[in-house]
């Protein structure tokens, strides 16, 4: 009798010339599940943030994305439980869990490839959500308002020079003084906190990333400086579905 063996077809190398370069080997489901149980109660918190500093194509990033659209599902189709006193969500308030989550949600990538896959099977994952809610009313605004999140909070860099790979033309942060912090700003990776200050008003806060994780700056491998601050405090507010437009200059 001859015996068979179930050999798992996920895909955890591209090849073995991207693992010697870049030691690019992707997490398998069950593991990534068994390390997101750990803190089962943040990934089904909609503001919960979470940040992941290698996501490759977003193995991490997708079950995140998955667990707390599943609760946003959840507060919406419970409409019809709910006493006659307490609202009923409609389907502005799950766009709002909607961009809330998917904002909530970040990740650095070396590798550009990489990158544009994250991005696009998180939209996909995302806007698939909303079209089997909502088949025949989604809004393009929504739509929009999900790529340009993905675009600000999925970053190609290198998480441990924390600059981006392309260095900006432009100074992204105003107040900056010196030469040196204005030249840094260009290449620094900086992340966007949202959040919402109105039912429909989302802000949006700026971080220098190497102030997050609290090191110092390091503009080459043996002259470490230490780094001028930890937040911008500078912010802006517009409509959550204004998102794309708000920030087209950035985000194009």
């Amino acid at each position: 009798m001859r015996l068979k063996f179930t050999v798992s077809k996920e895909k955890q190398i591209v090849s073995k010339k991207r693992v010697a370069d870049h030691g690019e080997v992707y997490t398998r489901e069950k593991e990534v599940n068994a390390m997101l149980d750990l803190v089962a109660m943040q990934t089904q918190s909609l503001s919960a943030t979470f940040l992941e500093p290698a996501c490759g194509t977003g193995n991490f990033l997708i079950e995140i994305l998955r667990r707390k659209l599943a609760v946003a599902a959840e507060n919406y189709q419970d409409k019809h439980k709910r006493k006659k006193y307490v609202k009923s969500p409609s389907q502005l308030s799950y766009e709002r869990d909607l961009i809330l989550a998917v904002s909530s949600i970040y990740g650095i990538e070396l590798l550009e490839d990489n990158v544009k896959a994250c991005r696009k099977r998180l939209f996909d994952f995302a806007t698939a959500e909303y079209a089997r809610l909502f088949p025949d009313s989604q809004k393009t605004a929504c739509l929009d308002a999900i790529e340009c999140l993905l675009h600000f909070n999925i970053v190609w860099g290198n998480a441990l020079s924390m600059e981006v790979e392309t260095p900006r033309h432009s100074i992204p942060l105003d107040g900056l003084v010196t030469e040196e912090e204005k030249e840094r700003s260009k290449k620094a990776i900086i992340f966007y906190q949202w959040s919402f200050v109105t039912e429909r008003k989302i802000k949006r806060v700026p971080f220098i990333y190497w102030g997050l994780v609290d090191r110092a700056y390091q503009p080459n491998g043996n002259s470490p400086l230490p780094h001028p601050y930890r937040t911008v405090f500078q912010s802006s507010l517009c409509d959550f579905l204004q998102l794309k437009q708000q920030y087209a200059n950035e985000y194009e």
